[in-house]
């Protein structure tokens, strides 16, 4: 469903008299009833204070304002600012104003206890936003109607790139960094205070996301040693990101990133340079941002990331909860590097991207990874994307960064949590949205699961046909139902297997007992053993990975 849409649904809502009330601490607010779901959506509600003027590079401040009229809630608010690969924010109304949250929950559930999923969106922590038409909750939580499992879902929007992500030593030191996760965190503590007045359990949360935000769900479960989340999330779905040491940048480098910008915008003499930063107009600092070519990320902090994730994982320092935890097949394809063409252009690249590896380990990787085309990634694929267009080598790059990025941390997760008899469910995503361009064999890369998870027909206003291709025998309609009704029922129970499906489907074992994933593809789903590149992934995963630190 598109945004105007959607917007226009609400709309429909106020004008039939069916607007639904919630009463949160800080006052009264009117959603809209939405006649084509049979649901109750609140939109655009802010969690914290304006980030603005003296806010800016601040972690972020409770709403304190209470109000007794009622407050609109029908219409999705802005994004915030965002930089780099954002093609999917075009369109959106961007604001440093931007932090508030969507809640959608099944009309007639007001005056329940509904568990609740909140969603937290991805894009490399530089881009993306909850109002994306592909996260429009209205279908997952129609799915979890359908499989006897409904719950209440919210979406959050945080600070990205350098407003939410900006760092120095003295940002660490004074306890101003990471503000993006602080933002999260914040949203969490705005659920657990109100979720009851829209008819969720404030007890039964899970936490949910993809790729930076499935990496944001990872930082959560590690956060302050695993403190403080008890009453925060009760489960966690992380897709296409876990516990990843090799996603953080070097103090020294955001220390330099930081003299960059201050001087571009003429701070860099001032007593005290943040003060500075914060009077610097919007557009231009976003400008500057997006001129750097250091990625924003989460850096060590010393209190919310104490250590690098994995070493408090080892330690037992996490929050002892159940989750999912999966990736793609081909997550390599979206990390990996083009026009590779011999074995010394993939040492190269493998240096640039994380310099930190020695020449020793990178022969060693080339030797788990030879140079065949039919073993790279895209697997599966023989010796399609292999040619001078692509890369002769471009198939070994990509198996090789595909697996330090995603699937090594996978599996590292789903092995770590369940030493603590933890249950955890790991799957293994092979089914493709759409071919690169037709001719070649579809692949399953970065990001493709999510249109069905969320059971969702309208990314960014196509058609099912254009997204997932032909089905003629609905197969990929059955995957979606699967798929969705899966992470719902986990959502609403903690177990998968608990959401009615109409199709025959296999039981989605523990990795404790099995050390298996659930392989997802359509006329394919079945359990398989998680063993394979079994000795490269060990070998990045616990002799690599303390090498390994992105520029």
């Amino acid at each position: 469903m598109n945004v105007l849409f959607f917007v226009a649904l609400l709309f429909t809502g106020v004008v039939n008299g069916e607007e639904p009330l919630a009463q949160t601490s800080n006052g009264p607010y009117k959603g809209a009833y939405l006649p084509e779901f049979d649901q109750d959506a609140f939109l655009g509600i802010p969690y914290a204070q304006p980030p603005v003027g003296e806010l800016r590079f601040e972690p972020a401040k409770e709403v304190s304002e209470t109000w007794g009229e009622v407050r609109n809630a029908t219409v999705y608010q802005n994004s915030c600012y965002w930089t780099g690969n954002g093609f999917d924010n075009e369109g959106l109304n961007v604001s440093e104003d931007c932090l508030t949250l969507n809640i959608v929950r099944p009309a007639g559930y007001a005056h329940t206890k509904l568990p609740v999923g909140v969603w937290i969106h991805g894009g490399g922590f530089n881009w993306g936003a909850s109002q994306r038409d592909v996260y429009n909750l209205s279908y997952p939580v129609e799915q979890s109607v359908k499989g006897g499992t409904p719950i209440v879902a919210v979406s959050v929007n945080y600070r990205l790139s350098g407003w939410g992500f900006l760092a120095s030593k003295d940002i660490v030191k004074n306890k101003k960094a990471n503000n993006g996760i602080l933002d999260q965190r914040l949203a969490l503590k705005w659920v657990e205070r109100n979720i009851e007045a829209f008819g969720g359990d404030p007890n039964q949360v899970t936490i949910w996301g993809e790729s930076a935000g499935g990496m944001s769900v990872a930082l959560h479960i590690t956060g302050y040693g695993g403190e403080d989340a008890e009453t925060l999330f009760h489960r966690g779905i992380m897709e296409s990101g876990a516990v990843e040491t090799n996603s953080f940048n070097s103090m020294d480098d955001f220390e330099a990133n930081y003299d960059n910008v201050t001087k571009q915008v003429g701070c860099n003499d001032a007593d005290d340079t943040l003060a500075c930063l914060k009077k610097v107009p919007a557009g231009q600092l976003n400008d500057i941002f997006n001129q750097s070519s250091l990625k924003y990320a989460p850096v060590l902090d010393g209190e919310l990331i104490p250590d690098y994730p994995n070493n408090l994982m080892d330690q037992g320092k996490f929050a002892k909860i159940p989750v999912i935890v999966g990736a793609n097949m081909d997550e390599g394809t979206s990390f990996g590097l083009g026009n590779v063409n011999t074995t010394d252009e993939v040492v190269q690249g493998l240096q640039m991207v994380y310099p930190n590896i020695v020449n020793s380990t990178a022969k060693r990787l080339l030797e788990y990874y030879p140079n065949d085309p039919s073993q790279g990634c895209p697997f599966g694929t023989g010796d399609a994307y292999s040619n001078e267009t692509w890369g002769l080598q471009y198939k070994r790059a990509n198996a090789i960064l595909g697996d330090i990025k995603m699937i090594g941390p996978r599996r590292r997760m789903a092995k770590d949590m369940s030493k603590f008899g933890l249950p955890v469910y790991s799957y293994n995503w092979n089914q493709s949205d759409y071919s690169f361009d037709g001719t070649k064999p579809p692949i399953a890369t970065h990001f493709h699961e999510v249109v069905y998870v969320f059971h969702n027909p309208n990314w960014n206003n196509q058609s099912h046909a254009d997204i997932i291709g032909p089905d003629p025998d609905g197969s990929k309609m059955q995957l979606a139902d699967l798929t969705s009704r899966f992470f719902m029922s986990f959502i609403a129970t903690g177990d998968p297997n608990n959401a009615q499906v109409d199709t025959d489907h296999p039981y989605w074992p523990r990795y404790l007992e099995s050390q298996q994933n659930m392989y997802f593809e359509a006329k394919n789903t079945h359990v398989e053993d998680d063993n394979y590149r079994a000795t490269p992934i060990h070998f990045i995963n616990y002799e690599v990975d303390n090498q390994i630190t992105s520029i």
